[in-house]
């Protein structure tokens, strides 16, 4: 499991396999939640924080795929794509340290340069939002987690890849 940083706030989208995660602030999102309504109301939460900012966001939800191949955005409500992830994300700079997502290949290239590209979609959030954004190449799973502790997410699955503020990225040991 990794621990995560308070405060933190947790995006569980509600077809998401359970067990939800949960943080200093958890918010269960319905599929027909608007993303830039989501982002403004995270800002919102992440200003009334301890410094007026979070620690940590995780986004717990199914990575959008094409087939058996991830890395075309997350179904996080309507949906998050590359093309609007900068204004989307933009609304958090300056109040996320780290973003970690949870999501099924959200890091996975399927169309280089494309709309699948999901080291390009990690690296365009990484700067919009100033921030780490922590994501994988691989299919993730709770395994048979029957509850997760406050605080923590269960590690991931395949390789891991941490994307800076700048948009550059390193494979990390998560």
């Amino acid at each position: 499991m990794i621990t995560i940083p308070q405060p933190a706030m947790v995006l569980n989208a509600e077809n998401v396999p359970g067990p939800d995660y949960k943080m200093w602030n958890t918010r269960k999102v319905t599929k027909d939640t608007d993303p830039k309504w989501l982002m403004i109301n995270v800002a919102s939460v992440a200003r009334s924080a301890t410094n007026g900012k979070l620690l940590a966001l995780v986004i717990n939800c199914h990575g959008k795929a094409k087939g058996d191949n991830g890395g075309y955005g997350l179904s996080l409500g309507t949906g998050i794509k590359r093309g609007n992830v900068e204004p989307l994300f933009s609304t958090l700079k300056g109040l996320v340290d780290d973003i970690w997502l949870v999501a099924c290949q959200a890091a996975r290239i399927s169309e280089p340069g494309g709309d699948g590209d999901g080291n390009l979609f990690c690296g365009a959030m990484a700067k919009a939002a100033g921030a780490n954004v922590y994501a994988s190449t691989a299919d993730q799973t709770t395994g048979l987690w029957p509850y997760i502790p406050f605080g923590k997410i269960d590690g991931y699955e395949g390789k891991v890849y941490k994307y800076k503020s700048d948009g550059s990225c390193e494979l990390t040991n998560y």
